[in-house]
């Protein structure tokens, strides 16, 4: 099949959404399928060198850098990979320079309305018009602005298909990372839930949540996992005496509480490698090494040296974070650190506990001490530190086409 996938995002960038959209297009392209990509071109914007892209036909890109995006460039140039200092002094700095860009950058964000800086890409790339028939489009969000151009597109005939798939990694109006109006939010979801053919998400909470309340439109949806994805291979544990933990990935204290894990992970002396954003919320300690978000070449080497990886969930909204499918594809022992409201938590445990590939606990400092024990003791039962083929890129990919 011919297959448009559509992304706001400069897929040359090390993000967790990139990361999940790489997933989708390395499936694509192992089942056979001819792939074009359309895209935030990487110009003027800090890349990471080690992604490599799969082997598709054509990539059309677009720029739509904004000064959100250069206050955010120069945010991260101000971080380097070594470990945050453990000093009182520097904490406070840190954390007082990190507080202004955020207010600046917050500020200047509010003001390209609810599809934010990523509107200037829209009104640059609505401009594309292919003379391919497409099986199939499918627009990835995050950003929403994708599934908008998509319909853009299509409405205006510039893009010709059968079928519009809607990936929603995670929803919009409902997203506690969401900081714009909620009503705006609503009505343009709303609008763009009704174009689609298809509605995907990647939870059974979100889609039940999203069902109730776009009801109208709650035939079309459906949910599917996210693909297990590492673009520079799997990372392996290495040759350890005794454990050594790891948590990669962001851990903003309004989305996810990583301070029960860290409390216990200094109280019990663990070796424990932390990287992620924000880098100042916690201090480094002897044993507990602090690290901001890595280029991918860098964090494979602090993946490689774990054994025992943390999957902390959210404080709700329904979304599971995408680092647990792939963790799922290593021979780590996961820990999986459940929060939220306990309906969510049982869907979530209900789901992921018959794979029987994970050490769940609450996000408390007790529970998560007792789940530490059972792997420092070697107690996990009929659990198995093996991959989940079910979440492998081929398998997924053929559950989202319909293949």
């Amino acid at each position: 099949m011919n297959i448009l996938v559509i992304s706001g995002c400069c897929l040359y960038q090390n993000t967790s959404a990139n990361l999940c959209h790489r997933a989708y297009i390395e499936g694509f392209v192992k089942l056979g399928h001819t792939v074009d990509l359309l895209t935030f071109s990487e110009s003027d914007i800090n890349i990471d060198d080690s992604i490599v892209l799969p082997n598709i036909r054509n990539h059309f890109k677009y720029d739509g850098v904004s000064l959100y995006e250069k206050l955010a460039a120069r945010q991260r140039n101000q971080s380097n990979i070594q470990p945050i200092e453990n000093t009182e002094k520097t904490e406070a700095k840190l954390s007082l320079k990190s507080k202004i860009i955020n207010k600046s950058k917050m500020l200047v964000r509010s003001l390209y309305g609810i599809y934010n800086p990523t509107i200037n890409w829209y009104y640059r790339a609505k401009k594309f018009c292919s003379d391919v028939s497409y099986d199939i489009v499918i627009s990835l969000s995050y950003p929403q602005v994708s599934h908008l151009l998509a319909k853009k597109l299509i409405e205006t005939k510039r893009v010709l298909t059968k079928r519009w798939i809607q990936v929603w990694e995670d929803p919009w109006s409902i997203d506690l990372n969401n900081s714009d109006s909620y009503k705006k939010c609503l009505s343009a979801e709303s609008k763009l839930l009704d174009s689609a053919d298809e509605v995907v998400y990647v939870t059974p909470i979100t889609l039940k949540r999203q069902q109730e309340l776009f009801s109208k439109n709650k035939n079309k949806m459906k949910w599917y996992p996210l693909p297990s994805y590492y673009i520079d291979g799997i990372p392996q544990c290495g040759k350890l005496i005794g454990n050594y933990y790891g948590y990669f990935g962001d851990y903003s204290p309004n989305i996810r509480n990583l301070r029960p894990f860290y409390n216990v992970a200094v109280e019990k002396n663990l070796n424990v490698d932390i990287c992620g954003s924000p880098s100042d919320l916690f201090p480094s300690k002897d044993n507990v090494k602090i690290y901001p978000r890595l280029p991918l070449g860098e964090l494979k080497k602090h993946e490689d040296k774990t054994n025992v990886v943390i999957c902390l969930f959210n404080l709700g909204g329904g979304q599971i974070p995408g680092k647990i499918y792939q963790l799922a594809a290593t021979n780590k022992t996961i820990i999986a650190i459940l929060d939220g409201p306990e309906d969510e938590q049982k869907i979530i445990r209900d789901y992921f506990e018959k794979f029987n590939r994970f050490v769940f606990c609450q996000n408390n400092e007790q529970s998560i001490s007792e789940a530490i024990e059972r792997i420092e003791n070697n107690d996990l039962g009929c659990i198995s530190n093996e991959p989940i083929d079910n979440f492998s890129v081929e398998k997924v990919a053929k559950m989202l086409l319909g293949d």
